[in-house]
């Protein structure tokens, strides 16, 4: 009996190995398909952000035509004829939207195999990110189709599009233009109803592009943050921050009462990344930046907050560049902040101004580094 029981032990012991043994294997696979679709996932973002880049210069090429071809009826001086005013009203009307490549998560989450990423803070957060590229693709669509029938009743019936298009576009025996280009409707007074009508629907498809615009630099945001949040998971980094701003001290920044911040604050919590927003942590200081709160700004800086500390993706400087505050960039500057510094996405303070349009601080950030 002594016998047959050690037998049954040793059995049970094998039995164990192997189970342990396997459940090894099994986890040691999903971890190489994590990192697989990670990976895969890292170089999908890679494309969003290449193509928003894009779609953000033919935003602003958008914004130039459509004011170009409303410049004769404020300057009647203006040469209709020249290459320029042409190109403009090619460009106007012409139109594009995020296209998104999410092969690598649709794969992921038809696969069943989501819950292989361990970390619930970044599952979350691809979950967010391409609901979010879903929902921009859907509004870009319907503001599409509306500048589509605007173009329609603007370009189609007010302009020569017959000479435009066959002048411009057709040669030799594909040509096609019945007769020499008119462009008579810009002589019209800015006060004819049908100039009017005209200026009303291109200016209402500019605020159109402006809201895609608006959009694109979003979606470029998040993807950036995206790319970061899993670079720092593939490297080990723990991303489930949990510490939270006392209520007292949120209430006193989002009043921007800075002697009231002033009592609450202590060292510790200048020197630490909080989480404010759902899976987004962020220092006091780019906090109260981020929010327009200069003045408990200030007093944050002035208690000894770290100015280098970038808890997510940018510096307190590259917060202040972001959102066009100028004096508060200097005051940075002063305080010790460095503009050379590069953040987790790749780029410096300079790169950021020229990339948000604040040619004032990009002066500036030039004048400094001479």
């Amino acid at each position: 009996m002594v016998y047959a029981f050690g037998e049954i032990i040793l059995v049970v012991i094998g039995i164990l190995i192997a189970l342990q043994f396997n459940t090894w294997k099994e986890e040691s696979q999903n971890k190489k398909t994590e990192i697989a679709y990670l990976n895969g996932i890292l170089l999908n973002l890679e494309e969003d952000k290449n193509e928003l880049n894009r779609l953000i210069k033919r935003d602003s090429t958008l914004f130039r035509a459509y004011t170009t071809i409303l410049s004769p009826f404020k300057k009647p001086e203006t040469n209709l004829f020249s290459p320029k005013f042409i190109r403009a009203i090619a460009n106007g009307y012409q139109n594009h939207s995020f296209k998104g490549n999410s092969i690598v998560f649709e794969d992921l989450k038809s696969s069943g195999t989501l819950n292989f990423i361990q970390s619930d803070a970044l599952r979350f957060s691809l979950l967010e990110y391409y609901n979010l590229c879903a929902n921009n693709k859907t509004a870009q669509r319907n503001n599409n189709n509306q500048i589509d029938i605007l173009k329609r009743e603007t370009f189609n019936e007010y302009l020569d599009m017959n000479s435009l298009i066959e002048g411009f576009i057709f040669k030799d025996n594909f040509n096609a233009q019945i007769g020499k280009l008119d462009l008579s409707f810009f002589n019209r007074q800015n006060t004819d109803p049908a100039v009017k009508k005209f200026a009303n629907k291109i200016s209402v498809m500019k605020a159109l592009v402006l809201d895609n615009h608006a959009d694109n630099i979003f979606m470029s945001e998040r993807s950036n943050r995206l790319s970061v949040l899993i670079k720092k998971y593939l490297r080990g980094e723990s991303l489930d921050i949990t510490k939270r701003i006392p209520n007292e001290i949120l209430k006193a920044i989002a009043a921007d009462n800075s002697s009231q911040l002033e009592k609450l604050l202590s060292q510790k919590y200048v020197q630490e990344c909080f989480v404010v927003q759902k899976n987004y942590p962020i220092s006091l200081l780019s906090y109260s930046i981020e929010n327009n709160k200069l003045a408990c700004a200030k007093v944050i800086i002035d208690k000894g907050a770290d100015l280098e500390l970038a808890c997510f993706d940018k510096t307190p400087l590259m917060y202040t560049v972001k959102y066009g505050h100028l004096e508060l960039s200097k005051y940075l500057v002063e305080k010790g902040a460095n503009p050379n510094t590069i953040s987790n996405e790749g780029y410096n303070a300079m790169r950021y101004a020229k990339f948000y349009k604040h040619p004032e601080i990009e002066a500036w950030l030039k004048s400094i580094s001479n």
